[in-house]
């Protein structure tokens, strides 16, 4: 049987990610056990409600994809990557990049239907970015808990600030169920909580008088349950509160003295692959699973992803064009027990921007499921993918600026989809050696998710490239 995978080239594009739902928020939803280092990866969902601090604000609502790695020196949370520098019985020691998503604008999806604020809206008129922060993490392991000690800071000239955080936690361990209590005190610098709750003397109006904030000290508490069942689901759920210092609350923003946030998630772990005849598994460093390469190029159409799944591909679009190169490398042979294959696929793509704009480069990370098991396969090896994950632009392509009245934003970082079908070309022209290339078609393609991610800027639109492909899988 054939098999692909790619090689996994590094994605500095990932150390622009990760999930906090506001700047007071969680740093971590606790969905994993913080001793798993199996070395197994995972692919998911997270679903996020909590209350909004903002004035005029009732509660904001997420959902995303997960990507977890639990390795035993480097690890990704969906959108937190970072490196066990020191990880013994009694003492832990992590660095890590993640994103801050915190912040508003007058696209901030702060109700069911997404709408731009209203003229009226308190908050009209007035911006705050998510950041780039890198972290460290001190903990302490004992027999009454783990106790942390965190630092982190903007790099990325968002806010200029920072923060430290002390915490404490206590996993209770079951056969298949774990809870985990916990506790944190939060300090955000002045830059760091002005910045998100303070108001500028440019942005006062009438209605809304400047405030200045200096450093703040927050209290977090809350819990986690996790449960694990046939070895590879795993459910999670979290809830806490957040009570803020009285210079949040007394901000003319601020309307809450504190929020309650619960975050509900499912991962399926993929680990039937994770096995070498030499020596210890390593997925980067001793990993003898199958790896594949593909180059692809297109042009960009404003049919539909449903329209195009229906057969309309065409190039009917602005006349911009995508070039790229991927590399994979197989998970797991099954998914769900279904002979369907998974991959770990990461690629660059090159947008030809024509006229409207420079080109530039786009980063894109996704899980992919592969089904080769038709019927004429012995003939001709068929097969048809599907991947989803994350794609993070230099620009903003024309495409995804150009549209329709839906269209409310536009974000660097969306989703990212694509569906393939393709064949071997060996077995088409009848040539052995050729017989693990494969010739065929995909759609490229990055979206919001129709509004419902904060995460993504709440875009609701998107775009869609239609590319022709040219695969090769290799075994070690």
């Amino acid at each position: 049987m054939k098999r692909v995978i790619s090689l996994f080239p590094l994605c500095i594009f990932l150390s622009t990610l990760f999930y906090i739902p506001s700047a007071s928020a969680a740093t971590n939803n606790k969905g994993l056990d913080p001793e798993d280092r199996s070395g197994n990866w995972s692919v998911g969902f997270n679903t996020d409600w909590h209350e909004s601090p903002y004035i005029g604000e009732t509660s904001r609502n997420d959902f995303m994809p997960n990507f977890i790695y639990t390795g035993k020196r480097f690890f990704l949370n969906t959108t937190e990557m970072g490196w066990h520098a020191i990880d013994n019985s009694s003492w832990q020691l992590d660095l890590s990049t993640y994103y801050l998503l915190a912040g508003y604008n007058d696209n901030t999806f702060f109700s069911d239907t997404g709408e731009t604020r209203p003229e009226d809206d308190p908050l009209k008129g007035m911006v705050r970015n998510s950041a780039f922060e890198a972290r460290a993490t001190l903990t302490r392991k004992t027999e009454w808990g783990r106790w942390g000690l965190q630092a982190h800071h903007d790099i990325s000239n968002v806010h200029g600030g920072g923060g430290a955080t002390f915490s404490w936690s206590k996993v209770l361990r079951g056969a298949n169920l774990q809870l985990e209590p916990w506790t944190e005190i939060n300090w955000f610098s002045s830059e760091k909580a002005d910045y998100y709750f303070g108001v500028k003397p440019e942005e006062e109006t009438t209605t809304r008088s400047a405030y200045t904030l200096s450093d703040t000290t927050n209290f977090r508490i809350g819990s986690a349950l996790r449960y694990t069942a046939w070895k590879q689901h795993h459910f999670h759920l979290n809830v806490g509160y957040t009570h803020f210092d009285s210079s949040i609350t007394e901000s003319p923003i601020v309307d809450k003295n504190g929020i309650f946030n619960t975050s509900l998630s499912y991962r399926y772990e993929l680990g039937d692959m994770s096995h070498s005849d030499n020596g210890e598994f390593n997925f980067f460093t001793n990993n003898p699973n199958p790896w594949s390469m593909r180059v692809a190029y297109g042009c960009s159409t404003d049919t539909t992803l449903n329209k195009i799944l229906r057969l309309d591909v065409n190039c009917e679009g602005d006349g911009t064009h995508l070039a790229s190169l991927f590399a994979s490398r197989q998970l797991s042979e099954t998914m769900f027990t279904m002979p369907v294959e998974v991959w770990l696929t990461s690629g660059v793509a090159r947008r030809f921007e024509s006229e409207y704009q420079g080109n530039f480069w786009e980063g894109i990370l996704a899980f992919k499921a592969i089904f080769r098991k038709f019927p004429w396969s012995d003939i001709v090896e068929t097969r048809f993918g599907v991947a989803e994950g994350f794609s993070y632009a230099g620009k903003v392509p024309n495409s995804e600026t150009a549209g329709g009245e839906e269209d409310r934003q536009s974000s660097q970082l969306l989703n990212y989809l694509d569906f393939s079908l393709d064949v071997s070309i060996g077995d088409i022209v009848q040539v052995e050696s050729m017989s693990s290339c494969f010739f065929g078609w995909s759609v490229h393609h990055r979206s919001g998710i129709f509004a419902a991610a904060n995460f993504y800027d709440n875009v609701y639109g998107g775009s869609n490239v239609n590319t022709a492909t040219i695969e090769c899988e290799f075994r070690p």
